[in-house]
């Protein structure tokens, strides 16, 4: 795929922790119970130093957190970690998605001072937000976005388009603009897919810790804030049959390796991207199930053959997983024989939700 010296951007997940319980992450069942194959972790500073050799940050031009399952602020050595980037690369860009309803105004404006661009997922004001990002609490978010930007940090507000708050985007966008956000998104969420079933759905039920609905996220009712891949699949699936089937004949154009970056999870783990990623613990299968499981079953130590805290990056990067396994499979003729679900799904020709959030 490439070689260590080759890359240039990190995405670190550097906790599984987080404060809220949005309803379309997997780090909760659908809103409610925390995932339970999820270990809950996070990288201390030691470890980041030991993952992170200097010569190897100062060859990055981008380390940016954000968590598949995690928010980095829950981190407990987050600013410590940024202090190591910033100091052994002062040019490096520093990146931070979170929601931002945790930590004092201290803890934020340190985040400042050290550069950290930081985006904020925000969907709503008020109550509207936490209708998404459950748990979290409107007035501590406003008051340390206040505080980072204040300390001059560069703030950036992301808005997942729901059908509770479309119409609220320009009076959102306004009161971001006052506070001095340097840009304001609106985000057209591919989440309103099933993995389970491989097919769009319009709604998602919003379940308590008992698993009882309590109510439901819809798609917007504008089909401009609708993502433009979810309204390819059935296309898709009238064309080659089924949506399975497109999956299994669509080449993969991995996009990774095209950018030369890495993700690195809490628990040291190391993947060509985030993607791969998250399928280490998907609540509605069973544990330690996926293709993505029985590739690192397969190697010789197990995880502890792409573990970073284990063995040295350039190791793990120029070793058969990243090099052989993976790549490989890309070219196996069907999902059953092999191909990597989540990369034609990702990285598939025709199919592109990631991209699509902004299109």
């Amino acid at each position: 795929m490439y070689r260590l010296e080759d890359i240039k951007t990190v995405h670190l997940e550097i906790s599984t922790l987080c404060n809220a319980r949005c309803p379309m992450c997997l780090r909760n069942v659908s809103g409610g119970k925390t995932n339970p194959q999820l270990p809950l972790t996070d990288l201390r500073i030691d470890q980041i130093q030991a993952i992170f050799l200097p010569d190897f940050v100062r060859q990055l031009k981008r380390i940016y957190l954000c968590g598949n399952y995690g928010d980095p602020m829950m981190g407990r050595d987050t600013l410590k970690a940024f202090r190591y980037f910033r100091e052994t690369n002062p040019a490096i860009r520093l990146e931070m998605f979170t929601n931002g309803s945790a930590r004092a105004p201290e803890w934020w404006r340190e985040l400042a001072e050290l550069r950290v661009e930081t985006h904020f997922g925000i969907d709503g004001l008020g109550e509207v937000n936490a209708v998404y990002r459950r748990n979290t609490d409107f007035a501590t978010i406003e008051r340390n976005a206040a505080a980072f930007i204040a300390a001059g940090g560069q703030a950036h507000w992301d808005y997942i388009v729901f059908r509770h708050n479309e119409r609220l985007i320009d009076e959102t966008r306004a009161f971001s603009e006052r506070m001095g956000f340097k840009s304001f998104r609106t985000k057209k969420t591919g989440r309103f897919f099933s993995n389970q079933k491989g097919q769009f759905k319009d709604k998602q039920a919003v379940l308590d810790e008992d698993g009882n609905t309590e109510y439901f996220l819809e798609t917007p009712t504008n089909p401009d804030f609708l993502n433009p891949s979810l309204k390819r699949e059935s296309m898709l699936a009238e064309k080659f049959g089924s949506f399975d089937a497109y999956l299994d004949r669509t080449p993969v154009q991995c996009k990774v390796s095209a950018e030369k970056s890495l993700y690195i999870s809490a628990e040291g783990l190391v993947f060509p991207c985030c993607w791969t990623g998250i399928q280490l613990y998907p609540w509605y299968q069973k544990e330690k199930s996926s293709q993505v499981w029985k590739m690192i079953d397969a190697l010789p130590e197990g995880a502890d053959s792409i573990n970073a805290l284990k063995r040295p990056l350039g190791e793990i990067v120029g070793g058969p997983f990243f090099q052989n396994d993976i790549p490989e499979r890309w070219e196996r003729p069907s999902v059953a024989e092999g191909k990597l679900k989540v990369c034609s799904r990702i990285c598939g020709k025709d199919f592109d939700p990631f991209r699509d959030q902004f299109a």
